[in-house]
């Protein structure tokens, strides 16, 4: 059997059931019922995926290397409840009793531990599955043994599915985002140019780098689009593009997933 790695989103997992139990009223009682669910989706996943090796990553708290970079990082975002905030320790004290390992790094948001996890163990072809809504992954799937699933939505994504999305290839994508920005995450793009522009501009050049370097092919209208934004492109490239090198300090053997024995 092919060896496989299964990836958990961890905060993305919770505060998306936490948020679909939003008429409980009581706050103690709808943590515990996000613990359950939560437990219930992780055993569906392990079932479904059948797992040589399974992570539940969570993000650090407090600020993180893209903060440094840009502070408006993420400014905006509705934040987390302190009750579900507070009782993260205790998700992944849950997870681990059912034979889940959970992973989190000072200093480091869960996207680039996970983005860290996946490339390594490609590098060994083992296929990584990574379990997230988060559009940010899809950037990965240029590699065969990179695949994206959405529980929710119950869909796999892989590179044949990007260009279809977003009109580009999955190794494009940061550049693509750097033009128009990740409002998600508060990063910005350029001003003015959307999705259609900014094919219409990867179409002639595809980087960052190439684009500026050509600009008088470009129509007047792009060029004055463009003017001045280069800097800001080469940040938001940077802010939007997944670290794939994290000094985890991890070794996959201690990732091994053993699945619970049925009595």
């Amino acid at each position: 059997m092919d060896k496989k790695l299964l990836i958990v989103d961890g905060l993305n997992l919770i505060r998306r059931l936490y948020a679909a139990l939003e008429s409980e009223q009581d706050l103690v009682r709808r943590i515990e019922r996000t613990q359950s669910i939560a437990v219930e989706a992780l055993a569906k996943l392990t079932q479904q995926f059948q797992p040589s090796y399974a992570v539940v990553v969570f993000d650090s708290s407090g600020k993180t290397w893209r903060h440094e970079l840009y502070p408006e990082y993420k400014l905006g975002r509705v934040p987390m409840d302190d009750g579900l905030l507070l009782s993260l320790p205790d998700f992944a004290r849950v997870f681990r009793f059912n034979h889940l390992p959970c992973l989190r790094l000072d200093g480091w948001e869960a996207d680039d531990l996970i983005a860290t996890l996946a490339v390594k163990a490609a590098s060994h072809n083992i296929k990584s599955y990574i379990v997230s809504t988060d559009k940010g992954f899809t950037q990965l799937l240029s590699d065969d043994c990179i695949l994206q699933y959405d529980y929710f939505a119950k869909l796999g994504y892989d590179k044949i599915w990007v260009p279809g999305k977003y009109g580009v290839e999955p190794h494009q994508l940061i550049d693509y985002w750097a033009l128009v920005g990740d409002t998600t995450n508060r990063i910005p793009g350029v001003k003015g140019i959307g999705p259609k522009t900014a094919l219409a501009i990867m179409n002639q050049f595809s980087t960052i780098e190439d684009i500026y370097a050509n600009l008088s092919a470009f129509s007047e209208r792009i060029q004055s689009l463009l003017a001045g934004g280069y800097e800001q492109c080469l940040q938001s490239r940077a802010l939007v593009a997944l670290k794939t090198d994290v000094e985890i300090g991890v070794r996959l053997s201690q990732l091994r997933y053993n699945a619970p024995k049925v009595e």
